[in-house]
């Protein structure tokens, strides 16, 4: 197990910049998942520190050993892939024994005992519930068990670092639900840091100590699943994290309250912003709530999505598109009225030109 530490790492392709300067420190033990769109540069930033790109600038260390320009074999690290990447004429067993032999491509990747192999091997089959499916081939199993097969030969390695790439996206969504504990328990169990690249937030929020959200090769927050979602940074982060995801309104200051055309609410105690000033408010679906008391703002549905536990309302107010998610209504239909409350605690304020966030507290 060891610390990770990117120092000002970037890459570029050509006059193309992939990743603009990540600085970061991955604790020893620690599960980070970075997370963003297509293109946002999360699998390059991977691809880095395991070796498979070459760092344009800037340093990265693994433990207190600078591995900038080591070979992938040489950094201690394993990988997994989205595709699984499993020899089909092997065996599982040979193929979790197959980074272990004292010879792979040609590259003296290790230098262990046959009996020192096998331990490895049934150690991981154990902890993965693989000891069934060894003597199959990779065709006679299904999409979960051959991921399972991808982790077990990582976890033979006994690496300092665990890199993971996409590894559920080619499974179904009931299948990446139990993969996803598979994963958490994983890491659990054997305490080596992780650096895990996902496009999907849900997979992201439940299993990270830390998210990395990028954007256009640049980091756009970092924090704990619930900070990253409870107090974004910016514009992006807020409309990113969240399903569905945050109503986002653009507005301004009109004499001491937010305005949006019609719409207009009151500022949070200790707020101060300029007089017209163009700002945007975010309020999550789910903080929003359904209150008769007078003052309150009128609300139309026109579109209603029932999800078992919950109501997720569209509709407009004021003039304005919102989504508003509630405990099960089994009343609503389409054109029901509600007037709804926005809790000044729930409110979050942008900068509409730069994106960042506004302080609202004092």
């Amino acid at each position: 197990m060891a610390q990770v530490t990117l120092s000002a790492v970037r890459k570029a392709y050509g006059s193309v910049i992939a990743v603009h300067g990540v600085d970061l420190v991955i604790e020893d033990g620690e599960l980070v998942v970075f997370l963003g769109p297509s293109g946002c540069g999360k699998s390059t930033t991977l691809r880095m520190i395991a070796g498979l790109e070459t760092i344009t600038s800037g340093t990265l260390h693994i433990g207190d050993r600078d591995v900038t320009k080591l070979e992938p074999k040489d950094r201690n690290i394993a990988m997994v892939f989205q595709n699984y990447a499993l020899y089909p004429h092997k065996t599982i067993r040979e193929n979790l024994a197959f980074g272990l032999r004292p010879s792979a491509f040609g590259l003296r990747m290790h230098k262990m005992d046959r009996a020192e192999i096998d331990k490895r091997v049934s150690e991981a089959s154990n902890v993965l519930g693989l000891d069934e499916l060894l003597d199959r081939k990779p065709r006679q199993l299904s999409g979960g068990q051959m991921q399972r097969v991808a982790l077990g030969r990582a976890l033979v390695r006994e690496p300092e670092v665990f890199l993971l790439d996409e590894p559920l996206s080619n499974l179904d969504a009931k299948l990446r639900v139990k993969m996803r504990e598979e994963i958490a328990r994983l890491h659990k169990q054997v305490g080596t840091s992780m650096v895990y690249v996902t496009h999907d937030q849900v997979e992201a929020m439940t299993l990270a100590d830390r998210i990395v959200i990028m954007k256009d090769g640049h980091v756009q927050q970092v924090g704990a699943p619930l900070e990253v979602y409870d107090r974004p940074a910016n514009l992006f982060v807020a409309g990113f994290i969240g399903s569905p995801e945050m109503n986002l309104v653009e507005g301004s200051i009109v004499q001491g309250r937010f305005q949006a055309g019609e719409f207009s609410i009151d500022l949070p105690k200790g707020m101060t912003a300029q007089e017209n000033a163009a700002i945007s408010l975010g309020i999550r679906p789910e903080h929003i709530e359904i209150d008769e008391g007078a003052g309150n703002i009128a609300f139309t549905a026109d579109i209603i999505e029932q999800l078992g536990a919950q109501t997720l309302c569209a509709g407009t107010a004021q003039g304005v598109r919102l989504r508003v998610m509630t405990t099960r209504r089994d009343d609503v239909h389409r054109g029901s009225g509600f007037s709804l409350r926005f809790p000044a605690d729930r409110l979050h304020f942008f900068d509409t030109q730069t994106g960042k966030r506004i302080s609202t507290e004092h």
